[in-house]
Formats: C-alpha cells, structure tokens, sequence
C-alpha cells in the first residue's frame, strides 16, 4: 500500500518566536528557492482476509522545491515522487531500484494545511502536521483536520481517488535534544473509517476502509522544519464479496536539505573537473532529474558486471567530482542491442548496481542515498548498426539529482 506524507520543508536563516516561558511557536518557514528531499522507509506486512499474504520494504523519495511565496505566509511547493517497493541491500545485497515517478504542485500554509492540489492523487496524507498558530507549551494538545487519500486504481479498479477526512489528535510532550539539535517532540494521531457509496454503474469492487495512524514527530523550530519522525499505521480495505486486504507498517522518515545543482554554472564545472582528469568518453549534459555523468563505453568483462580496473580507475576520480556535492544519485544502466530483451534488461540493472556498489566502497555516497535503476537498450544515443554506435550505447549515466 503506498503511503507518502508530505511532512518536508526548508531551511530559511531567521529564528523562531519561542520561549521557555510562552512555548513555541511552531510553523513552517519556507522561502521561494528553498528544497529538501524527504526519504520515508516503511516495513510492511500485508494481510488477505487475516492470513499474511507478503512483507515489503518500501521506501518513498520526496524532493520539495518551493516556487513562490504568498502575502499570507503561504507557499506554493513542486514535489517530485519517487516510490520503491524493492527490498533494501541488507536483505538483497543490491541498491535500491528506482520506482514510479509522480509529481504535485500544491500550497501548503505556515500552519501546514494543504490545498489546491493539481494531482487528485498526492500527497496520499494531506494535514500532518497541522499547527494551532499560536504558541504551544510542553504539555499542551490540540486538534486538527486532515484527509487520506487512497489510490486504489490497481487493487480495485478505481477510477477516481478515494478520500477520507479524519481529525488528528496533537500533543507538545517534550523536548530533546539530537546531534547538537533541540528538537520538539510532537505526538500524533488519528483514526478514520469510511464506507464508500459505489455507483451502480462503477465496475469497482471497493467497499469501504478503515484504520489508524500514530506518529512521533521531531520538529526543528529553529529551521522551521520537520528533522525525522517515525510511525505505525494500519490501513484495513473491504471489497463487495467480504474480502479484507489489511496494511500494518512502522515507518521512519528525514527530511534532507539540499540545494538544486541543475544549472548551466555546476554542469560547466563538472565538465571542466572531467576535462582535467583527462577522463574519456565521458558527457556531462542537464535532464528533468538533474545532472548526468554519462560513462559511454564503459568497460566490464565480457557479458558480466563485473568492473574492469581502469574503470575502477575512472570511477575513482568521478568519485572526487560527485563527493563536491550531497544530492542522492541515480545510477542507470544501458546496453546496446545485442541479445533478448530481457536479458538486455537483466544486464543493465547488474552493471548500475556495480557502479552504485563501487561508489558506496568509495564512500561516495551510503546505501539510502544511491538509487538504482536499468533500462536495457531501450534508450540508444546512438546506431546499433555499428560498433562504434553500440559502444556508445553501452553506457552508465551517474546523475546527481535534484
């Protein structure tokens, strides 16, 4: 069951109107420019009718931009999506694979509610947090609206997304402090049932959800800005025939600043670091996620994924260029046409995760922060008819992404 929670904003330079003696006045400070990636990992069991039916690690990747300011304090944020449900390295021995794009623009208020959302279908959470606007002591609770957002388009043939408000209950409970940080500690949680009015010419089989969510979250007053959080929820769906499809999950989350690299200044920097490394058939170019290092030809035994040393070599000193900066990396894989498809694809994945796993060894980057993905010979930059054409086409593009 995928579960995204837009609980991310940014980082901005003033300080927060708080006191011991009044509380703290708890709100979202954001300013246009300012981003953050939000990485959520969620371990999740899933019932049918009572009886465990799998488990799942799924990790959901949310990157925030805000666009704009309002005269009001409020912000109109872009959000790119990213989920997973691939299991994680320490089960599998390889990276995370990357999943399904989404994206949403949205306003968000100082406060936190949400509105005016272009995607009927995220964030999936919708009012968590949300803040009285008004200073709170240690101690003190207060109540807030919010809505689930279900998208059942896959388990129940539903057309339209599927939406139930609850009322979140809040707690101020303390404060601790974490790396050199003092962070409020916030209790959250809710419930919500809702049975759903099928229209007899639907062909949905859905019938109504119930369930519950408890969360504690790590709030940064000083930046204005969720640290971590973690929570338990539980989300129960009914069809028509009496069937129970059940979710149980503990979830734990941070929010990561970081600062767009997307832009004609870093990528003439990159390519004057690969210019100086005298590095060959390599191609820095801008795309949608961010900036790419292309390896064209890269080399590995023959028909393997296992890495050749001179582009160990290669590697190491792209390794120096890529630590300048924190962004997560997308490793891709790419072969030429040579082959079956699927064994193409297979191939592809096999020599992203070799690269992804030699730049971890390096201590590029650690396991959650590298992210995998092979797309066979489906994307060519070049003929497949000749050997120079195919050589370009085996490639791995490194991207650092926004």
């Amino acid at each position: 069951m995928k579960r995204i929670i837009l609980l991310v904003c940014l980082l901005v330079t003033f300080l927060p109107a708080f006191a011991k003696d009044k509380g703290v006045l708890f709100e979202f400070r954001q300013k246009k420019g300012d981003s953050s990636v939000h990485v959520s990992t969620i371990e999740e069991e899933a019932y049918l009718n009572g009886f465990l039916n799998n488990r799942a690690e799924i990790v959901n990747r949310v990157s925030t931009t805000v666009l704009e300011n309002q005269k009001d304090g409020s912000a109109k944020l872009h959000t790119e999506y990213m989920t997973t449900e691939n299991y994680l390295m320490n089960q599998s021995g390889r990276h995370l694979s990357w999943g399904e794009d989404d994206s949403v623009n949205i306003y968000r208020k100082k406060t936190g509610e949400l509105y005016d959302s272009d995607n009927d279908f995220l964030p999936t959470v919708r009012g968590v947090p949300v803040f009285p606007g008004k200073a709170v002591q240690i101690g003190e609770t207060w109540t807030a609206e919010g809505m689930e957002v279900h998208d059942l388009r896959k388990l129940f043939n539903m057309e339209e997304a599927v939406t139930i408000p609850f009322v979140a209950k809040y707690k101020y409970s303390y404060d601790e402090e974490v790396d050199g940080q003092l962070l409020n500690v916030i209790e959250c949680s809710y419930e919500f049932y809702q049975e759903y009015a099928r229209k007899p010419s639907s062909k949905s089989t859905f019938a109504g959800t119930m369930g519950f969510a408890k969360q504690m979250i790590y709030w940064n007053a000083k930046k204005g800005d969720l640290d971590h959080y973690t929570e338990e929820f539980q989300i129960r769906l009914l069809d028509i025939y009496g069937n129970s499809y059940e979710f149980t999950s503990q979830a734990h989350g941070e929010v990561i600043e970081y600062k767009s690299i997307n832009d004609d200044d870093n990528l003439k920097k990159i390519q004057k670091s690969v210019d100086k490394m005298n590095l060959d058939n390599i191609s820095v170019k801008s795309g949608e996620k961010g900036l790419t290092i292309s390896l064209d030809n890269i080399q590995f035994e023959a028909d393997s994924d296992k890495l050749l040393e001179s582009e160990k070599i290669k590697l190491q000193k792209i390794g120096e260029i890529l630590k300048e900066f924190s962004n997560d990396l997308l490793i891709t894989g790419h072969t030429a046409l040579r082959g079956s498809a699927n064994a193409r694809q297979i191939l592809s994945e096999e020599r992203a995760e070799a690269v992804a796993s030699y730049l971890e060894e390096l201590g590029v980057r650690d396991q959650y922060h590298i992210f995998i993905q092979g797309k066979g010979g489906k994307e060519p930059v070049a003929s497949n008819d000749t050997e120079e054409g195919r050589s370009k086409n085996r490639r791995v593009e490194i991207t650092i992404m926004d």
